[in-house]
């Protein structure tokens, strides 16, 4: 396997592009349904910065994540870039006046609850939907010690910060008992893998 290869399919690099993807879609520019071809185009570009690599100067790790983040930057201000085109025209949903089934109304007045939630990104899960993942998550949790039950129960509802500050734990050690069962729910088609 040549050192690109190694580079790229290494974990550390591949959790840094889930990670890198998934803050990226939740950036009103970046939808969803961009998380495959953000990984993607990340890999791409780090294959094409590989050769400047010098294991002397530094650790892997290191220029992935310098590599990575320069990508994310380039992106952020080439979606910035076309935003601010001449071209680019911010519609106001009150003060825009469309002909709607013979009568003129308001643009935003005819806009439905799911246009709204599909412009902030939030997206309505069906009655199935809801069952399904109903179920998905209590198969998980069966599946779980007690205390880890319990510890789940108390970061969904106090947040991690007040969950470490009441066991009298770091915030670093929850973090890392999450971390510890987080593949159980990745397994069970909860969140990404």
């Amino acid at each position: 396997m040549t050192s690109s290869h190694i580079i790229v399919s290494d974990p550390f690099t591949i959790t840094l592009i889930r990670i890198k993807a998934r803050q990226l879609c939740r950036r009103s520019d970046f939808s969803r349904s961009d998380y495959d071809d953000l990984r993607q185009e990340m890999r791409l570009y780090l294959l094409e910065k590989v050769s400047l690599f010098d294991p002397s100067r530094g650790r892997r790790e290191a220029f992935v994540t310098r590599c990575l983040n320069t990508w994310v930057t380039m992106q952020l201000r080439y979606r910035g870039r076309q935003k601010r085109r001449a071209s680019y025209q911010a519609v106001s949903l009150e003060g825009t006046p469309v002909a709607c089934e013979g009568d003129v109304t308001s643009l935003g007045a005819i806009l439905l609850k799911e246009d709204g939630q599909r412009r902030v990104q939030v997206y309505p899960v069906s009655p199935t939907e809801q069952f399904e993942l109903r179920e998905a998550l209590d198969h998980v949790m069966e599946k779980l010690a007690p205390a880890d039950r319990e510890l789940l129960s108390q970061v969904a509802e106090d947040g991690l910060a007040r969950t470490a500050r009441e066991r009298r734990v770091s915030r670093r050690q929850i973090k890392n008992a999450l971390d510890r069962l987080r593949p159980y729910f990745e397994e069970a088609g909860l969140g990404h893998k």
